[in-house]
């Protein structure tokens, strides 16, 4: 995925920046999403390319949060530690990744594959192996267990809005 983003990245901007859709009433010039009921090849490559960017954003917090597991399971029996471990953990659980699960894993209970993109785009869904994001899944599933569940740092600024 991401070496087909790099190949396509150049041409993408260009297009992002200057394509207009041709259909006289659509108003993607001024929102940015096509009012067509038959899309143009281009604004589907364009909305693509997007979702595809927007997934890969979180495939660079794949090394960190395997490195915070062991960290996790080496000091999953001291409160104390487990508790500095989600505050020190909870701008990338709580903000950076928080939607992670929700977008692309939560469709099924046991998935496979991560959804990328829906049928509605290109009339078939896209999915991505979910094993090049294991460790991100598994961080996020034990950060929400220890932030959400069992709500270790309750004095949090993020559990405090949803509540």
């Amino acid at each position: 995925m991401q070496a087909w983003l790099l190949k396509y990245d150049v041409f993408y901007k260009d297009l992002k920046y200057n394509w207009q859709c041709p259909t006289l009433n659509c108003q993607y010039k001024f929102t940015g999403c096509c009012s067509c009921e038959a899309k143009q090849e281009t604004f589907i490559f364009l909305s693509l390319y997007q979702k595809l960017l927007e997934f890969s954003y979180y495939h660079k917090y794949e090394a960190y949060v395997l490195n915070e597991l062991h960290v996790y399971n080496s000091i999953k029996n001291d409160k104390s530690q487990v508790r500095s471990w989600v505050v020190k953990n909870e701008k990338i659980a709580g903000n950076a990744c928080f939607e992670f699960l929700m977008t692309y894993h939560a469709y099924n209970d046991a998935p496979i594959e991560l959804l990328v993109v829906g049928d509605g785009l290109l009339g078939f869904e896209v999915f991505i192996d979910h094993k090049d994001f294991i460790s991100l899944i598994q961080f996020l599933q034990t950060f929400d267990e220890l932030f959400w569940i069992q709500k270790i740092y309750p004095e949090s600024e993020i559990l405090d809005v949803f509540e």
